[in-house]
């Protein structure tokens, strides 16, 4: 037993080979502007700027993008761990926004495009606090 966990310490991954492997080294991604969704059994590219808004419903995320809808089965809390969170914000427990794209906010929905999408009270404020405003009025 002994010299068999000599030799995996040496191997330093246990496969023989003497390659490090970490667990925890990023893989290096091909396309950076964008992700793959399966969509209609392929996969799909969509490119970060395409995408307006996302709603989060259970197991499902709907997003909106400039040109279609899409439904995939993954929830929005992955979305918002892969998207450049520089371009996107968490404006509700279900929803999240490209930033860029908001076009008016008041206390209880952001324009995103023609749509309007739900603010929750606890994001309103941090919402307030990313922007540039003139005007102290109608908070």
């Amino acid at each position: 037993m002994k010299e068999l966990l000599e030799g995996i310490r040496v191997s330093k991954n246990g496969n023989g080979n003497g390659k490090k492997h970490h667990l925890s080294e990023e893989p290096k991604l091909l396309i950076k502007d964008a992700i793959f969704v399966r969509h209609e059994g392929s996969l799909v590219k969509v490119k970060f700027d395409d995408i307006l808004w996302l709603k989060g419903d259970g197991n499902y995320t709907t997003l909106v993008t400039k040109n279609a809808v899409i439904s995939v089965r993954n929830i929005l809390k992955e979305f918002e761990s892969v998207l450049p969170s520089e371009n996107f914000l968490r404006i509700h427990k279900s929803y999240m926004v490209q930033i860029g794209e908001i076009s008016a906010i008041n206390n209880k929905e952001v324009q995103v495009g023609k749509d309007w999408i739900p603010v929750g009270r606890t994001f309103y404020q941090e919402l307030l606090k990313g922007i540039q405003r003139i005007g102290s009025q109608g908070d």
